[in-house]
């Protein structure tokens, strides 16, 4: 059973209706009723009862569907998680510097690889990078002066 069965599962016993569903899914209407057949011989019984062009979810189908509705909201909660945990895919990151020469360049291919990350960039002298720190507005300094400041840590990496 795959993800995206129970996905089409979702959307079919919102809509009742097959075509519908197709046509919101954007597949082909084929498609989707071999995959809710196959979805239902993988649980073993019919989700859905059938009448003429329209079907509704019988009481294995209503059973089934909150257990699907927990298990797509689990995997998207997962998903997010893992996103937020590698912390480079989404987000925003503002910047203070004093100048953007050394910057540009390493800037272009972070945002290459990460087109989702927005930054903030505010130039600014030392005192003001200082006073951006301290206030918690920014997340990362580039300055060639140390600022010398109680919270502001200095990258004490060799040159």
């Amino acid at each position: 059973m795959e993800s995206l069965q129970l996905r089409y599962f979702r959307t079919v016993a919102r809509m009742e209706h097959m075509t519908k569903a197709a046509q919101e899914l954007h597949i082909a209407q084929p498609a989707l009723s071999k995959t809710i057949a196959r979805l239902e011989e993988d649980v073993g019984v019919p989700l859905f009862d059938r009448h003429g062009g329209r079907i509704r979810l019988n009481t294995f189908g209503k059973a089934y569907l909150a257990r699907v509705e927990q298990a797509l909201n689990l995997l998207e909660e997962g998903r997010k998680e893992v996103s937020e945990l590698a912390g480079l895919e989404h987000g925003s990151i503002h910047l203070a510097t004093s100048t953007m020469d050394r910057l540009s360049e390493p800037l272009g291919e972070f945002l290459s690889l990460h087109p989702e990350v927005n930054f903030r960039i505010t130039q600014a002298s030392a005192k003001e990078m200082a006073a951006l720190a301290e206030a918690g507005e920014v997340d990362v300094i580039f300055t060639a002066i140390p600022i010398e400041r109680p919270g502001v840590c200095e990258d004490d990496r060799p040159q």
